[in-house]
């Protein structure tokens, strides 16, 4: 029998108790330490998973019964806990964004190659059972060669009220685009089969929603000669939210809905709804599955620090190009204008 793995949670917020969840319905590793600043919240969090309380994530990686952390905190500290877990010989899955600036991104990758532990980055998307389905169909060809995307997340709001630290700059790295848009930029990414090579944008601040923008939109160009527009928004009724894509291809259409399918129809056929599986893993479970089964087999998860830092490369590309007027090359930005300039004890207060 392989040996459990031993997790710290580093988050004690909605997230770590969705990784909670997933980790119980798994039951693939058992939940040691909690590290929540907040000490009702983290006590009674650790309480309920029957794991350890630390108000200071750096104790909780002094831990040698903990083999490997999953990061749950507010994007910009991702980096300094990345860091100090790896350091720590800790194997790290870190949520979604990898950090807030690709400054950031380099120096988690660079610490965790030189510990030589796995850093995974918790793009969920990609383990949706429906955007599983629809990226076979289009490595099959099922609608020939990509030649357009629209990919949209229209994220609804009962009120205009900010949703906690996800509305502050400082702590999100962006607005919708940093918070949402992050997850079209990686499965776009992913589904195109190609990388970006240029990008043009227009953002929004339409509300109080979010100190930054709520609304954008942005043009991008893939080294296939492929296109796609991306649309994210925080500004629209709560019933009239939206998380679909929509792919032109030379022999037909191809559209994934995500929770709840795919469809595609070639040029002189009828619409085809596609079985998504019953069996098996989705979202966080089938993530969190992936991670554990690259440890214990010694190789790269399938959604790494440089997948990471290529979809946040994206986003800041889209930042630039809104701001600048002008296209902007992902590829081409070493360093970005929202470089974290948080400190870990500057994390610990806040959290």
């Amino acid at each position: 029998m392989v040996a459990r793995l031993r997790m710290g949670l580093i988050g004690g917020g909605n997230i770590a108790r969705a990784h909670a969840r997933a980790h119980r319905a798994l039951d693939l590793c058992d939940l040691v330490a909690v590290a929540e600043t907040d000490r009702d919240r983290g006590r009674a969090f650790a309480s309920e998973i029957g794991a350890a309380w630390h108000a200071d994530w750096t104790n909780l990686v002094a831990r040698r019964d903990i083999e490997a952390v999953t990061i749950c905190l507010p994007h910009a500290y991702h980096a300094a806990a990345a860091i100090d877990a790896a350091r720590a010989g800790k194997q790290i899955l870190c949520e979604k964004p990898i950090a807030t600036s690709l400054a950031d991104a380099d120096a988690m990758i660079d610490a965790a190659r030189a510990a030589g532990v796995c850093l995974m980055i918790g793009h969920t998307h990609r383990f949706r059972k429906e955007h599983l389905v629809a990226n076979d169909l289009l490595r099959s060809g099922c609608i020939g060669r990509i030649h357009y995307a629209r990919d949209i997340i229209l994220a609804g709001r009962e009120t205009i009220a900010p949703p906690g630290w996800r509305s502050v700059t400082a702590l999100n790295g962006g607005g919708v685009m940093m918070d949402n848009g992050i997850h079209a930029a990686d499965r776009l990414l992913w589904w195109m089969g190609s990388e970006a090579t240029w990008v043009t944008a227009r953002l929004h601040h339409a509300t109080e929603i979010v100190e930054d923008e709520d609304l954008g939109v942005a043009l991008i160009g893939f080294a296939s000669g492929a296109s796609a527009i991306l649309e994210e928004s925080f500004a629209v009724p709560a019933d009239r939210s939206r998380c679909d894509a929509t792919f032109f291809g030379s022999e037909g259409l191809l559209r994934v809905t995500t929770w709840s399918g795919v469809g595609f129809a070639r040029i002189g056929e009828p619409w085809r709804e596609v079985p998504i599986p019953e069996e098996g893993l989705d979202g966080f479970e089938a993530e969190i599955a992936e991670f554990v089964a690259a440890i214990r087999e010694g190789r790269e998860p399938s959604v790494t620090g440089e997948d990471g830092r290529r979809a946040l490369a994206l986003i800041q590309a889209i930042y630039a190009a809104a701001q600048s007027g002008a296209p902007c090359d992902p590829r081409s930005l070493a360093e970005t204008q929202r470089t974290s300039s948080h400190s870990r004890e500057a994390a610990q207060r806040t959290v």
